[in-house]
């Protein structure tokens, strides 16, 4: 792909950051993220470029930020003593969606401040374009925000995903979609009906993927553990393995 590194006006900087103009999958700007960045810049200068895309090939809009939302905003919005009539930025032609697709994937999967919520929202709104793993996204996209569960979207990503680097840079495959779907369901119902956190769900999730090869009779699995907690069996729990100990222990009841 071509790039080139160009200085672009203070105003098309501005029409950039327009709702319109903006990708999709874009994070929403955070204003703390953003005085951070311009406290930066004041002390320190631009230390690096925004990476604008040239995706005239296919998009209406020619030109988006690829990378450097929060400082194309923190530029931007510098108060007048700092203001710039010019910002110095790199532009990379694209010829495809693919393209544009792969790139923003390995510069977003490098940040830290990413969260899975992130990648499933920037994936999922790409569309049928991420044809290939499309429908994965739209049925975790989905379950993400079907009120009847309440599991946050890392769990979700370890009860179905095969990779969570493969899910952060947009090719999500499902390791057994029944499997994950029964396992789903369990874990739904130790959050809603017992308050389960964090560590028990992980212990759970991780018993199921220790028995992947193996054949599970979730009902009774279901049954075992709803009676176990019930009777505070569990309560002497601290972590993601007592869990799961307790879990292997319980299913495995005479």
């Amino acid at each position: 792909m071509k790039h080139n590194i160009e200085e672009i006006s203070l105003a098309i900087v501005k029409s950039l950051l327009t709702d319109k103009n903006l990708l999709e999958f874009n994070r929403e700007i955070k204003i703390k993220h953003v005085s951070k960045m311009q406290r930066s810049i004041v002390e320190c200068g631009v230390l690096r470029l925004p990476v604008i895309g040239d995706v005239s090939s296919f998009d209406s809009r020619r030109r988006v930020i690829v990378d450097g939302q929060h400082l194309c905003k923190a530029i931007a919005s510098l108060p007048k003593e700092h203001s710039m009539s010019k910002v110095t930025v790199l532009v990379k032609k694209y010829i495809s969606k693919k393209q544009l697709i792969d790139d923003i994937s390995k510069l977003n999967n490098t940040q830290k401040t990413w969260t899975d919520t992130n990648y499933l929202e920037a994936w999922f709104k790409y569309g049928k374009d991420n044809y290939t793993y499309y429908d994965a996204y739209n049925k975790l996209y989905s379950i993400y925000n079907n009120p009847a569960y309440s599991l946050p979207c890392g769990l979700l990503v370890e009860i179905y995903s095969k990779s969570k680097d493969k899910f952060r840079q947009g090719s999500l495959v499902f390791y057994n979609e029944k499997f994950s779907d029964k396992l789903l369901d369990l874990c739904n119902n130790l959050k809603v009906k017992y308050n389960k956190g964090s560590f028990a769900l992980h212990g759970l999730i991780m018993w199921a993927n220790e028995h992947k090869g193996s054949k599970i009779n979730w009902d009774k699995l279901r049954s075992r553990i709803n009676r176990a907690i019930s009777l505070r069996e569990d309560v002497n729990c601290q972590g993601r393995e007592d869990f799961r100990d307790f879990v292997s222990r319980t299913y495995n009841r005479i």
